[in-house]
């Protein structure tokens, strides 16, 4: 059984090892090898230094029998609910979690001002392009950007209204549905 709750301190390390693990098989294709293998250290730093001194907003987790199964963080900023990180261990995808985690994360967020919701992905990451545009996000132009030193293509997906993104989030996952 899948249990939601918001991350404390002591979890740093896990949400960083699961990123890691979740980027590493999604982002194989589109990042350098030299990023992938810097991503452990980058990112128990990056989850330690924000336990430290937590920005405005929520980090979820989603457990199954004791182990993370996946985690969602967004941020409050200027009435807009910005999802950093949707993650799902390796294997985890289709089974509905996704929607759950980024759900329960932007109502959560709704219920403390935002209006409005996006996010930005990594461009030629279609699978979730395609989970996103799947929710009733509005893709944007591509944009060029730098990632842990590497020049990539960003593409901001968007929700004008919150409460359509919560309300899709909510819709039952098919079995073919994919995060």
């Amino acid at each position: 059984m899948i249990q939601v709750r918001e991350a404390t301190a002591p979890d740093s390390d896990a949400v960083a090892d699961l990123l890691t693990a979740s980027w590493r098989d999604a982002y194989a294709p589109l990042l350098p090898a030299a990023v992938l293998d810097r991503l452990p250290a980058l990112h128990r730093d990056m989850w330690r230094a924000h336990f430290a001194a937590p920005r405005d907003g929520i980090v979820l987790l989603a457990e199954e029998d004791g182990a993370l199964a996946g985690f969602c963080a967004a941020w409050l900023e200027d009435g807009e609910c910005y999802v950093d990180n949707l993650h799902l261990r390796p294997g985890r995808r289709g089974g509905g979690l996704g929607p759950l985690l980024l759900g329960e994360a932007a109502a959560a967020l709704a219920a403390r001002g935002a209006t409005r919701a996006a996010l930005t992905i990594i461009e030629g990451n279609d699978r979730a392009a395609r989970f996103y545009a799947r929710l009733g996000g509005i893709a944007q132009p591509p944009h060029p950007a730098e990632l842990h030193g590497a020049r990539v293509m960003f593409r901001r997906f968007a929700w004008p209204d919150i409460a359509a993104l919560v309300a899709a989030c909510a819709v039952p996952a098919p079995s073919d549905r994919t995060e």
